[in-house]
């Protein structure tokens, strides 16, 4: 998978994740831009591997509602093939993995009265052309 590739599956969780929502809610983007990954052996330097990141903010959530939102996201994202990480009830946050492409999902700011909710998808470390270049 290329770094493309990765990007662009990580905006498509997102379309899904997000697609029939109650409303009101607006969604802002709030990141966009991928990470570097770290060598196993010297988890100080770069291995050229990247992680592609997409992050929506969901503001607008009436606080009564709010557990609603959060489950409709977490259904969401479970038919979506990702298994929540998290054992027990929701806290503050529930990461999500799928076991297929190991793609990761995340539901921040849950029981925040603030009326909103971060959601995320990222990828697991790709190469940025898809293979990894000779030494």
């Amino acid at each position: 998978m290329t770094q493309a590739q990765a990007k662009q599956r990580t905006a498509d969780y997102m379309g899904q994740a997000l697609a029939d929502l109650p409303q009101p809610v607006a969604t802002a983007g709030e990141r966009e831009n991928g990470t570097n990954c770290f060598r196993n052996d010297a988890p100080s330097e770069y291995d050229g591997r990247v992680v592609e990141v997409t992050e929506r903010r969901l503001s607008g959530i009436p606080g009564d509602r709010q557990a609603e939102y959060v489950e409709r996201l977490r259904t969401r994202i479970e038919a979506m093939g990702f298994r929540q990480d998290d054992s027990g009830a929701l806290r503050t946050s529930a990461h999500f993995t799928n076991s297929t492409d190991q793609f990761t999902g995340s539901i921040d700011g849950i029981g925040s009265s603030y009326g909103t909710l971060v959601i995320g998808f990222s990828s697991p470390c790709v190469w940025p052309d898809g293979t990894k270049p000779p030494r």
